[in-house]
């Protein structure tokens, strides 16, 4: 069984609005064991739609379509579907008074415009919108399913969980579906140091899925055992650079690891501008470890507040290892905690020199056994640069507790 996704918008094709459905979809539909095997974007144009359903591959068994249902003239979805399978739509009086009283209810008066969203496909099925007045359809042809949904994203998730899983997963086979995350190494040498390990399991599939803070591994089997087995050996082979598993976030793994040891941490932020302490606060209950943060952009903020010596200042610069690591010890000495991480570099796209250039991050971390440094050179924009040093400063403090 195969699925695919089609998403309709003009303000997707555009850029104005991120695509966030498509990348949900996918997400949840991986989870279940059924990865997506083809997506397509399309703007609100009745020629747009229907070359989308021409170019439906003949092995994909089930569609999902989000977006243009709502009640404005560019909400052309289920019309244009319902014309191209040449099915009649017809208006539901019931649902139409429905939606008049759940307005009345709510203080307003409903528009005309709104009976758009009270027709329905003759002869198939309604999905409907528990939160939202949008109703979706599964329509039935060529052997093939279609579910269409708003492209509302908090209806459409709603709409997708309550409806059309179930429906989905009625026909799957039981999956295992595991995912293993790692950090601090590159797509390519990570599939060098696991060779080629996925053809001793050929039950079970297996993808590297890069991101820009790390890269994911997808192990997808009906065999339980088998997708268990490949997951220890991949354990054995790259285990220091696996942080977590699932949707687990590193800075969930970093909170954990601080909690479970009793430990408190401060940071002094320079070049992440505070981007440590915001995830770290991501995570619910992170105030039994995080004591609090200091940005540190300006030198006198350095000196003044975290107590780097002025000498540092100027023989070795605001971005050098002696100034993290003074850093690291001032914050700690400051806020009182058993732990002080330190940032410190040069984000871009400016203040680069060829000794130090755009993209160079020091990385400090003080607790009573001592300081650390890492130094660690990015070739990104700036908003990733101090994205990748907040990942790299994580994952230093997780790897100096699990060393500890």
């Amino acid at each position: 069984m195969s699925v695919g996704i089609i998403t309709v918008g003009n303000e997707l094709l555009t850029g104005f609005i991120d695509d966030t459905n498509a990348a949900w979809l996918g997400r949840e539909l991986t989870r279940i064991g059924l990865a997506p095997v083809w997506h397509l974007t399309i703007g609100d144009q009745v020629g747009a739609i229907q070359s989308a359903l021409e170019s439906i591959p003949d092995n994909t068994d089930d569609v999902i379509f989000t977006g243009g249902l709502g009640p404005t003239h560019d909400d052309i979805t289920l019309r244009t579907i319902s014309d191209y399978y040449n099915i009649n739509l017809e208006f539901d009086e019931l649902y139409w008074q429905e939606l008049r009283a759940r307005f009345e209810r709510a203080g307003r008066v409903i528009s005309e415009i709104n009976r758009n969203q009270a027709v329905l496909p003759q002869g198939q099925t309604i999905i409907p919108n528990p939160i939202g007045s949008a109703r979706g359809a599964i329509i039935t042809k060529a052997q093939k399913r279609l579910f269409i949904l708003p492209g509302v994203p908090p209806e459409m998730k709603a709409m997708y969980s309550a409806s059309v899983v179930p429906l989905i997963k009625s026909a799957l086979l039981p999956a295992t579906v595991e995912v293993i995350r790692t950090t601090g190494i590159m797509e390519s040498a990570l599939a060098e140091k696991m060779g080629q390990i996925h053809n001793q399991y050929p039950t079970v599939t297996m993808a590297y899925l890069p991101r820009i803070i790390g890269v994911d591994i997808r192990l997808i089997g009906s065999d339980y055992g088998a997708v268990n087995k490949l997951k220890s050996h991949i354990q054995a082979l790259v285990g220091k650079y696996i942080y977590g598993y699932g949707a687990t976030d590193l800075e969930e793994v970093v909170g954990k690891i601080l909690k479970d040891r009793g430990l408190t941490i401060a940071t002094a932020e320079s070049c992440t501008g505070g981007l440590i302490g915001h995830r770290l606060t991501e995570v619910p209950g992170s105030s039994d470890y995080l004591l609090g943060g200091i940005i540190a952009y300006s030198n006198a903020v350095k000196s003044e507040i975290l107590g780097v010596k002025e000498e540092t200042l100027i023989k070795y610069g605001a971005v050098s290892e002696e100034t993290a690591i003074e850093m690291a010890e001032g914050v700690r000495k400051c806020l009182n905690s058993d732990i002080g991480v330190s940032t410190t570099g040069i984000a871009g796209p400016g203040g680069g020199t060829v000794t130090k250039p755009v993209g160079l991050v020091y990385c400090g971390f003080a607790s009573e056994q001592g300081v650390r440094v890492r130094k660690f050179h990015f070739h990104f924009n700036r908003k990733m640069n101090k994205r990748l040093s907040s990942q790299v400063a994580l994952n230093m403090i997780r790897l100096e507790l699990e060393n500890a």
